[in-house]
């Protein structure tokens, strides 16, 4: 029986497949060649290279014209015959090559250490017809070789010179191997030590310890940390601290313990010495009167004696410095000195005003000292701040009293002088008076400024001796309110508007004549302060120490910095009528009611008076 026609045969399907799979291992072999990161060159029978891959021209910078031109341009001279030799043993003997590490030489001329692949190119009768090379770059690879044997160099140098005792043990605490250390930490010889545990020369409270962290290095296998006491070849406790460190195997069990022990005797010793300093200077501290403060370098507080709690209220114990208590008028000079100390870390002075917790204002002395570490390093800032107000406040008093005293012998020897004469001159010009006729003007303007005359000797008269004051309680807000009465119609002829906060009305002890003049004085030159419309804020606040602030401020032409300074002083004035005594006179009554007077001002910017008073009730 014929059999039956087919349009293929089954041979023709087997060579159909066989194209296909050649032409797939083609592509693959294409693919490869082309796209590898590793060097490949094909040689001919001759050594002539007549193909390279891109790889080939990029890693090492030759074309391939340049490379048929000289097939030995990437091969150092002094290893270019035995590069004949090895690929004329795989050309003419069949040797495949595999992993041969030599050196290579790029186009720049840089030297590169590969690994080299060689195998013979045989056609489909066996034959071979030419030889076939991969390289790969282990240039990193031997780097890496050299710097591993260079770490081990030096560690095993480390270890062997070190003053700290390398012990490795097995996971049984059996000692492999100490280190040379152990003599002079010891006294024990490295084979003396060797025969011993760990547990023999170790102190019998540590011995637990010593074996709860072996355990825990082989649950954990992390390394930690402890101390314990070791006995030396003398007999002497000796403490140390002690590193233990696993060696974990491919397995991932430990399969050594490594211990470094540090001795930290002389540590205990210092740690010792400095807690006894460091509680004598605690105490110190903690009673002083004077305010420490500990920063680090960022500003944030360390430590705060007990002493802020004066003017803190509580004991704060961290957080950063801030000017927020600072007077407002002191703010830049702080700054600026703490600027010089981080500039020149050197110890820096200043004085300043501060804002207590109960409202109060006090003076303060600090004095900035830098923090350095022992590589000279400014680690922080030690601030020591001593209220200095009662001297201050003495100074002051001193000053005033000594100005006062001058003033009131000059009112007194010349008070009389003067108003002798006036009365004649004021008698003798009322008596004329009728007789001036169209002249009668003159002599208007000699009386008046007769009376100013007197008015001056009698403002220097109330500093000169003391007067008769009529003490008795005050409302002090219906005295405000009757001192603004006064001066209102003034203040509406200059558009100047008052505005008023008494949330409570405190009851003073007081002279109220004199306390209406101060009041006056005051209000009366915010109203000659402000050029057109205007406005003046008079308020008072209870403070917690029974006392009371009246705040009066307006948005007057204010007081230059120049001319701060001499406020108060006798017969300064920059007013064209003023007798240079208004001032003086004031703070003389406020300080007589036991009060004060503060004046804070800025130009163009208005002027604020700030008088406290103490209470009855409130």
């Amino acid at each position: 029986m014929a059999k039956p026609k087919t349009p293929y045969s089954w041979k023709k399907k087997r060579s159909k497949k066989k194209s296909m799979n050649r032409i797939i291992t083609d592509q693959i072999l294409k693919a490869f060649f082309h796209y590898t990161t590793d060097t490949i060159s094909i040689s001919d029978m001759d050594g002539d290279i007549i193909l390279v891959n891109q790889a080939f021209e990029n890693y090492y910078g030759w074309s391939m014209e340049e490379v048929h031109q000289s097939p030995s341009c990437f091969i150092p001279d002094d290893l270019i015959i035995e590069t004949r030799q090895l690929f004329e043993a795989v050309r003419s003997m069949g040797v495949h090559i595999t992993n041969y590490e030599t050196i290579r030489k790029r186009k720049d001329g840089t030297l590169i250490d590969v690994t080299l692949s060689a195998t013979p190119i045989v056609n489909e009768e066996g034959t071979i017809i030419g030889a076939s090379c991969i390289t790969r770059d282990i240039t990193d690879r031997k780097k890496t070789e050299e710097a591993l044997k260079a770490t081990e160099a030096k560690y095993r140098l480390l270890i062997d010179h070190t003053q700290d005792i390398v012990s490795i043990y097995d996971e049984t605490l059996k000692l492999i191997y100490v280190s040379p250390s152990i003599e002079q930490q010891l006294g024990y010889l490295p084979e003396e030590y060797t025969s011993l545990t760990g547990l023999d020369i170790l102190h019998p409270e540590d011995q637990p310890l010593l074996l709860a962290k072996q355990q825990e290095i082989l649950d954990t296998k992390q390394p930690l940390q402890f101390e314990a006491r070791v006995q030396d070849k003398d007999g002497r406790w000796i403490s140390f601290e002690i590193r233990g460190i696993p060696f974990v195997n491919d397995s991932g069990t430990v399969q050594n313990i490594m211990l470094v022990s540090r001795n930290v005797m002389e540590r205990k010793h210092s740690e010792a010495a400095l807690l006894k300093s460091e509680e004598k200077h605690r105490i110190i501290a903690e009673h002083t009167d004077d305010f420490i403060m500990i920063t680090d370098i960022n500003g944030d507080v360390v430590y705060l004696s007990p002493s802020h709690e004066r003017i803190h209220g509580n004991r704060k114990q961290s957080g950063i410095v801030t000017l927020i208590d600072v007077h407002t008028d002191d703010r830049p000079l702080v700054v600026e000195h703490f600027k010089k100390l981080l500039a020149t870390k050197e110890p820096q002075t200043c004085e300043f005003r501060y804002h207590c917790v109960d409202g109060s204002m006090i003076v303060l002395e600090s004095k900035g000292v830098p923090i350095f570490s022992p590589t000279g390093e400014c680690d922080g800032f030690i601030i020591v701040s001593r209220d200095i107000t009662e001297r201050r406040n003495n100074e002051d008093l001193l000053r005033k009293t000594e100005k006062l005293s001058m003033i009131g012998e000059l009112a007194a020897g010349i008070a009389h002088e003067i108003r002798n004469p006036l009365t004649a001159l004021k008698g003798f010009v009322q008596l004329l008076y009728p007789t001036l006729n169209d002249k009668k003007m003159y002599a208007d303007i000699m009386l008046s400024e007769l009376e100013r005359i007197n008015f001056i000797v009698s403002e220097l008269l109330v500093l000169a001796k003391p007067q008769n004051v009529q003490i008795r309680h005050l409302s002090l807000v219906g005295l405000l309110e009757n001192v603004l009465a006064l001066l209102a119609s003034e203040a509406n002829l200059k558009n100047i508007h008052f505005h008023t906060s008494f949330p409570e009305a405190p009851i003073i002890a007081g002279e109220e004549i004199q306390l209406k003049q101060v009041f006056l004085n005051i209000i009366k030159n915010s109203i000659e302060a402000i050029a057109g419309q205007g406005e003046i804020h008079v308020s008072t606040r209870l403070l917690a120490s029974n006392q009371v602030i009246v705040r009066l401020a307006d948005n007057g032409c204010g007081i230059s910095e120049d001319i701060m300074p001499r406020l108060g002083e006798p017969f300064f004035t920059t007013k064209e009528n003023g007798t240079g005594l208004g001032l003086m006179i004031s703070s003389k009554i406020i300080k007589d009611h036991h009060g004060s007077l503060h004046i804070s001002s800025h130009k163009e910017e208005g002027t604020v008076i700030e008088i406290t008073l103490p209470i009855v009730r409130r």
